[in-house]
């Protein structure tokens, strides 16, 4: 469907772009082909052009200077920077998670080079060969952050490219049994599944220094080390719920899988099995009653 409004808009033949799946790595993910990626990654590129061609129909690019393109599964622990602090030339992106390129889950982006981010997946629709060509020379395994970066670097922007801290993290409901390429932890304190532990610490951290805008513009953060943070202390009473509170997540989360029952009954034969070796091998060695009735009269 793309690669037809594409090749319509700019009046061109449309070229076999599944020739680019022979690049391999998670970056096809979703895509039906006879090598099908684990991933779901190919969804993303599509969404952000298809928001691209809303932005030009409605006429929105025309109304704005700035965007922001973000995940709705974010939890931010800190408001958002400012865009007053945010060079406004400048392409803004999380700092970290960049996968070996740039992460792609959060944007900030001028007028002027907001179609360039969002138009990712059109050279491979438009140009497949000679995308193909340019890409296995640098690598055989791709994934979507590779591909935003040499995406980038294609159209001249990668080195706009600024960073801001961590301050959100990637979150998922308890009843969500959605698919997912990173399915989380459940996280207690929060009341949810955390996807990416990284972003979570990182979050975290930064949220004991940054709790409003004036935080970010007096610029401290700039030279905060997370690893630095001071956290409230957790009492042991609050601790022991949390461990309830895990078990519990997990066994709805289980309750809900097909197979639920087997799993279980396999779990608590390996828990006796392991029990009873642990309690062999802590015997072994031991002198039996008799000897140490003998022992004593001696």
């Amino acid at each position: 469907m793309a690669q037809q409004w594409l090749c319509q808009d700019n009046n061109v033949p449309a070229p076999n772009w599944r020739s680019m799946l022979r690049l391999k790595g998670i970056w096809a993910g979703k895509i039906q082909s006879s090598d099908p990626r684990p991933s779901a990654s190919s969804i993303q590129p599509f969404c952000r052009w298809l928001l691209l061609r809303g932005l030009q129909r409605d006429g929105v690019l025309d109304r704005y200077d700035r965007f922001v393109i973000s995940r709705s599964d974010f939890v931010w622990l800190c408001p958002h920077p400012p865009l007053s602090i945010l060079d406004r030339d400048a392409l803004w992106v999380p700092n970290g998670q960049h996968w070996s390129g740039l992460n792609d889950r959060h944007l900030v982006v001028s007028r002027a080079d907001v179609m360039n981010c969002l138009n990712v997946i059109e050279d491979i629709l438009l140009k497949p060969d000679e995308l193909y060509e340019e890409m296995i020379k640098r690598r055989t395994d791709w994934n979507n952050e590779r591909f935003l970066a040499h995406h980038l670097r294609r159209k001249g922007l990668l080195n706009k490219t600024k960073l801001f801290p961590y301050v959100m993290y990637a979150a998922r409901s308890v009843r969500d049994e959605s698919p997912t390429w990173r399915r989380g932890r459940y996280e207690p304190a929060a009341g949810h599944f955390v996807k990416y532990d990284a972003e979570y610490r990182e979050a975290t951290a930064f949220a004991t220094v940054i709790r409003s805008r004036a935080d970010w513009q007096d610029n401290r953060w700039a030279q905060f080390d997370p690893a630095s943070a001071i956290y409230s202390p957790i009492s042991l009473l609050r601790r022991i719920w949390y461990g309830f509170e895990r078990l519990r997540v997990w066994m709805l989360s289980e309750s809900r899988r097909p197979g639920w029952r087997g799993r279980l009954m396999r779990f608590y034969k390996e828990l006796m099995q392991k029990t009873v070796r642990c309690s062999v091998a802590s015997n072994e060695g031991k002198p039996s009653y008799d000897e140490l009735s003998r022992r004593r009269d001696m």
